[in-house]
């Protein structure tokens, strides 16, 4: 079997060039990987198309996760094998997917918020000059990104940055190495509708200069970005449709089953009396206490009674279930 170089440069992205809507760039082949007794994938078959979006679809559990990092290298399959341009490639590391031009994006960011976007964008990669690290270079290379979407000042602390710039940011890193197939896992879980039409826009962007994305979704926006489907359960692909075939019944029935039953709310029993009662909570930010990560927030639960408390990452749930029982009554 032959081998692609994984210490050659990766191909820059492509840019205006005439392609097919059915190119594949990157494929996974009878791939199968086993934890222990466990078998995460089960001869998967999946195919990434140049300069479009494929999302990957499960329930957890499913193998989306494993899948996307035996396709960047993180972990090598038990079997089966990766194909890249059509010719058959090992990763020994994530280094030598990147080389290669394939990134991936996990859910938690990888950046150095006490960083600067600039620092970030060059870590590991700085700009030599005569006398030393060239920063005047990488900030105008920064400002000049057209991956940020919007002007960020180079200097910026990443930390200082809305979670939606945050993520640019990362997305940005990952095309600084030249990557031309991009995987995603879950990238709008912590953002806000207005930061995810940002993100949306960048990605749409990036399919027009030619970059494939790889692309675990949310229900809710599955059908605004996506070009192809796949559907993943208990290890196994169970379904493949292109965008026009698809909509929010066949990603679920192919998640869960032909039989699947979204159920109703439960009827027939009492709601009690009041078991949890918060009233005007505010708890402080432990690296900044004059700020409150929740404030003076009212709540009752009452016996028999499911309560769900929703927000995105940053917004204080954690920090109101983990404060003192002092603070509530």
């Amino acid at each position: 079997m032959s081998h692609l170089d994984s210490t050659a440069p990766a191909p820059a992205a492509a840019t205006g060039d005439a392609r097919r809507d059915d190119e594949v760039v990157l494929s996974a082949r009878n791939v199968a990987k086993s934890f222990g007794s466990v078998q995460a994938l089960k001869t998967v078959n999946f195919d990434v198309f140049r300069g479009q979006v494929t999302t990957l679809f499960g329930e957890n559990g499913a193998g989306k996760s494993t899948l996307m990092k035996v396709l960047s290298g993180v972990i090598q399959p038990t079997s089966g094998e990766i194909v890249l341009d059509g010719e058959p490639v090992r990763f020994a590391s994530t280094t030598d997917a990147t080389r290669l031009g394939i990134s991936i994006i996990h859910q938690e960011l990888s950046l150095a918020p006490n960083l600067s976007v600039r620092d970030n964008l060059f870590m590991g990669r700085e700009i030599k000059g005569p006398t030393g690290i060239d920063f005047a270079e990488e900030a105008r290379q920064t400002q000049a990104d057209e991956a940020l979407d919007e002007p960020i000042d180079p200097l910026t602390p990443v930390e200082d940055l809305r979670l939606g710039q945050q993520q640019i940011v990362e997305i940005a890193r990952a095309l600084s190495v030249n990557s031309r197939i991009l995987i995603m896992d879950e990238p709008t879980s912590a953002l806000s509708a207005s930061e995810v039409e940002v993100l949306f826009r960048v990605i749409r962007d990036l399919k027009s200069r030619g970059v494939s994305i790889v692309y675990i979704p949310h229900l809710e926006e599955a059908l605004t970005i996506t070009d192809h489907a796949v559907v993943l359960r208990d290890g196994v692909m169970t379904a493949y449709a292109k965008r026009a075939d698809i909509d929010l019944e066949w990603i679920v029935r192919n998640m869960v089953g032909d039989n699947f039953d979204l159920g109703s709310p439960p009827t027939g029993h009492t709601i009690g009396e009041v078991a949890l009662a918060i009233e005007e909570v505010s708890v402080a930010d432990v690296n900044v206490p004059e700020r409150s990560v929740v404030d003076r927030l009212s709540l009752t639960v009452r016996a028999g009674e499911i309560v769900c408390i929703y927000g995105l990452m940053g917004a204080g749930r954690t920090e109101l279930w983990s404060a003192s029982p002092g603070a509530c009554r």
